[in-house]
């Protein structure tokens, strides 16, 4: 019952994201003590060092647009997020940074791309998937636009397998964040919900054999302090 209470929620949880955008951006560097910058390092430094076309999808506040635009300087990425609340405040960062001629943030679906078959070099989620009506769709919508080739790019929250981590970690992540998260954000549940995700979500094999389903070669998945997030990668076919 609590996975098909999900996904009907999953619907409209940029409704969630719309709520809590006054404070997402501060509670994620509490919340996460920090390390999300180092996550969204080390997914940049997978991408290549030659000019390229990039999509990110659920791109929130737009953190991961603009880490890949500073790497990346002569790069074109788009960012789309379905949460109008969140794009307004990354437009406002990416304003305020200087990026406005790398980066363009509009409301978008990350399960319905409305881009060009073969017309992108690159495609980014970060930490977003996990919310999407349709995860399987977004990867088979992924692999269409995606030039023969090209790479997709993936970080998202999973289980550190250590017994002794993950026994800490689910205290933390179960328990206290959520209740943070909610009184800060002034949202009855917003952190609730979102934690109940992860915990719903394939991660590891499971969400590597998604990404195979969805038509993506070359998959791998690189487990990131402790097992806490993974960063997923795979490619498009070659023609």
């Amino acid at each position: 019952m609590q996975h098909d209470a999900l996904t009907v929620r999953k619907r409209d949880s940029y409704q969630i994201f719309n709520d809590i955008a006054p404070t997402y951006d501060f509670l994620n560097r509490i919340l996460s003590f920090g390390i999300d910058r180092s996550w969204r390092k080390k997914l940049v430094k997978r991408t290549s060092s030659t000019p390229i076309s990039a999509l990110d999808l659920a791109t929130g506040t737009g953190d991961l647009a603009i880490a890949l635009a500073k790497q990346r300087p002569l790069a074109k990425i788009t960012g789309l997020d379905l949460s109008e609340g969140m794009i307004k405040i990354g437009q406002a960062k990416v304003q305020a940074q200087g990026l406005t001629k790398q980066i363009t943030l509009s409301l978008g679906d990350g399960v319905n791309l409305g881009v060009t078959d073969h017309s992108v070099d690159l495609i980014t989620i970060g930490f977003g998937i996990r919310n999407f009506s349709n995860p399987l769709e977004s990867l088979k919508q992924c692999e269409r636009a995606l030039i023969p080739g090209g790479k997709i790019l993936i970080l998202e929250f999973s289980w550190p397998r250590n017994p002794a981590v993950r026994l800490m970690y689910n205290f933390y992540f179960r328990y206290l964040l959520p209740w943070l998260g909610n009184l800060v954000s002034g949202h009855k549940d917003a952190y609730t919900y979102l934690n109940k995700t992860v915990e719903d979500f394939p991660y590891g094999e499971s969400f590597l054999a998604m990404m195979q389903t969805a038509g993506l070669q070359n998959t791998s998945a690189t487990p990131l302090t402790f097992g806490i997030a993974t960063l997923y990668e795979g490619s498009a076919k070659h023609e």
